[in-house]
């Protein structure tokens, strides 16, 4: 819940954030704790939400959609599954908010669901968005988290010729046990 937010905060980048949501409550009350936002600017429901008032105004939108209808430890139902067609709603914000730049994150599982035929949609979506993608899978232990979770990031640039290249493998100077209380 707010990693880019998070990562902004740590290097010091001046920013505002423009919007934010997520239909689980629990999420708004850890996300209202952590970061500077007012209901105003908070959706409960992408499917409600209208990112009209803000083309133009968006640098960088981050965001993803469910994963359980693409994770291998699902039922892998794709687009069949309601939480997966929420894809389409992230790819109806970037079209509303026309962002310099979006990242979309899911499980790796995408890539290979329905033997590639969802992946290439996503692409081709992205694509016909006006954006230039660039995509890998990366496991955040290879980026100072200590934790093992492949994922799949988009980058995608409106700027067509945008060169861009994935950061480096980082090592992981914090275990686990770092971030747990004793009791």
């Amino acid at each position: 819940i707010g990693s880019i937010e998070n990562a902004l905060k740590r290097l010091n980048l001046n920013y505002k954030i423009m919007f934010a949501g997520d239909i689980d409550p629990f999420c708004k009350s850890s996300y209202f704790s952590n970061y500077d936002i007012d209901d105003t600017r908070w959706h409960n429901d992408i499917t409600e939400f209208s990112g009209k008032n803000f083309k133009g105004n968006i640098d960088l939108l981050v965001g993803g959609s469910p994963c359980q209808a693409f994770s291998m430890v699902g039922n892998r139902k794709g687009f069949e599954d309601a939480r997966g067609t929420l894809f389409y709603e992230f790819a109806r914000i970037i079209d509303e908010t026309n962002p310099k730049v979006f990242i979309y994150e899911n499980v790796k599982g995408l890539i290979n669901h329905d033997k590639g035929r969802t992946w290439a949609i996503v692409k081709r979506i992205f694509k016909n968005l006006g954006y230039k993608i660039f995509f890998r899978t990366l496991n955040s232990k290879d980026y100072g988290i200590p934790q093992h979770r492949d994922r799949i990031f988009v980058v995608g640039f409106r700027d067509q010729k945008t060169c861009f290249k994935f950061p480096c493998k980082i090592p992981l100077k914090v275990k686990m046990s770092d971030f747990l209380e004793d009791t």
